[in-house]
């Protein structure tokens, strides 16, 4: 096994390839770091046309899966939280694979301002104004031109970002779970105000090979790190068919589907400085006891695990102790909610509580 210590990043672009192959190249580039058998990774990565949900998220919830079968549209799960992403061979990827120590310290927020800050810069030098908005965006004029998101496994960083070089607005709102009746000129207007691209501003779509080297500029200058160009280690290679069973399998895509019984299903959903936290609970209201409860939504939290956790904790319980196992797991696992309390989780189940 050859064991890294060099200072250098490697930087790998693995290409055009299918949402899949570059979840499961996620998955063993952590695995590989975990191990000692990789330096730090930056890499570039293109998409196939697909959705990727976020980690805690149900495609049935967020995508048009009707829409994504006709049209061949690939549909994974990320590895890390947020959003619904919708990816065309127009757009990057980008995202660092490293130690927590390779990168300046302080908790997720922080760490997510410093990267989001680093890219910003490095966008700006193609001529356009290119900044941080928290949490996790990059904004230009007020408008997205990236989002990013990130996950500890141990002592392991995997932080990833996307940049739209060109956007196609209305397939984008057909992938994504919006009412037919919903998808006309007003709708359209309305994400361009929100999104945009470098084709956009730019007035023409510019080369990739460009938009990475002003990345890698940007995290040069603003987190001090040096990069040798590379191929993709032997031993991510190795590990990568077990992986992309992983992904493959329909267990990975069905993640937050869940079984239902005779209990009445309550749902409720809160929009808090962290993110969108949704809460589908089996009520028992003789007993006023949460039976059990899901959470789900555009969120991040660290460790990913902890949701799973706190799921368990919450099974067959009174409403009146939510609040405190809640705080209690949190304490216990340091959890960084990115800006999400125990109040949050707390506050959207007793929301679900009152669901007539």
């Amino acid at each position: 096994m050859t064991m890294y210590n060099a200072k250098d990043w490697l930087v790998v672009d693995t290409g055009l390839r299918p949402a899949d192959e570059n979840m499961a190249l996620d998955k063993t580039l952590l695995l590989a770091m975990s191990e000692g058998q990789i330096p730090g990774i930056f890499r570039f990565l293109r998409f196939e046309e697909s959705a990727l949900v976020g980690y805690h998220q149900s495609p049935e919830q967020e995508l048009n899966l009707e829409f994504c079968r006709e049209q061949g549209i690939a549909v994974q799960r990320r590895l890390t939280g947020g959003g619904a992403l919708i990816f065309d061979p127009t757009q990057i990827g980008w995202e660092l694979v490293c130690r927590r120590e390779a990168l300046p310290p302080g908790d997720m927020a922080a760490l997510s301002r410093r990267i989001c800050e680093a890219a910003a810069a490095g966008l700006s030098l193609l001529g356009v104004s290119a900044r941080f908005r928290p949490r996790n965006d990059i904004e230009v004029e007020g408008r997205k031109i990236s989002g990013t998101g990130g996950i500890m496994d141990g002592n392991v960083l995997l932080f990833q970002g996307t940049v739209l070089v060109d956007l196609d607005i209305p397939r984008m709102l057909r992938v994504l779970r919006v009412p037919l009746e919903k998808l006309d000129a007003h709708a359209i207007s309305s994400v361009a105000e929100r999104v945009t691209s470098l084709k956009a501003l730019l007035g023409k779509a510019p080369e990739l090979t460009a938009v990475q080297k002003v990345l890698l500029d940007g995290f040069r200058a603003h987190l001090g790190l040096s990069f040798v160009q590379g191929d993709l280690p032997d031993a991510v290679a190795a590990l990568l068919p077990e992986a992309l069973a992983e992904v493959r399998d329909a267990e990975w895509l069905g993640i937050n589907r869940r079984s239902r019984d005779e209990l009445p299903l309550r749902k409720a959903t809160l929009r808090a400085p962290g993110g969108t936290l949704q809460a589908e609970m089996l009520w028992d209201s003789y007993g006023n006891r949460v039976r059990q409860v899901h959470f789900s939504g555009d969120y991040f939290v660290q460790p990913r695990r902890a949701i799973v956790d706190l799921e368990a904790a919450l099974r067959n319980v009174h409403l009146n102790d939510v609040d405190g196992i809640i705080a209690g797991l949190f304490e216990k696992q340091s959890v960084d909610g990115f800006g999400l309390q125990p109040e949050h989780f707390a506050t959207v189940v007793r929301m679900a509580a009152k669901d007539a």
